[in-house]
């Protein structure tokens, strides 16, 4: 089971981390995923100022917009499973 992990704190929150974790929940259910993706929410991952932060499985990413969560999902989960 893949993990994606996205940050709910008040800095990544204020950088869309709310957007990215509803466009991760579209696009799980789209690729018919739900039961080889969890999707989580978390609080400080201590990268503030670098855009909402997620992980998937144990590595970091930034994500400053939905497009870059869409390529981030499509590198790191479509392409890997």
């Amino acid at each position: 089971m893949r993990v994606i992990t996205v940050c709910v704190g008040s800095a990544c929150h204020l950088k869309g981390s709310h957007e990215i974790i509803n466009y991760f929940k579209d696009a799980i259910k789209e690729a018919g995923l739900e039961n080889k993706v969890e999707l989580k929410g978390t609080f400080c991952m201590d990268h503030c100022t670098d855009g909402a932060n997620l992980l998937v499985d144990d590595v970091l990413f930034h994500a400053n917009s939905v497009d870059v969560a869409k390529e981030i999902f499509q590198k790191e989960i479509i392409e890997k499973i």
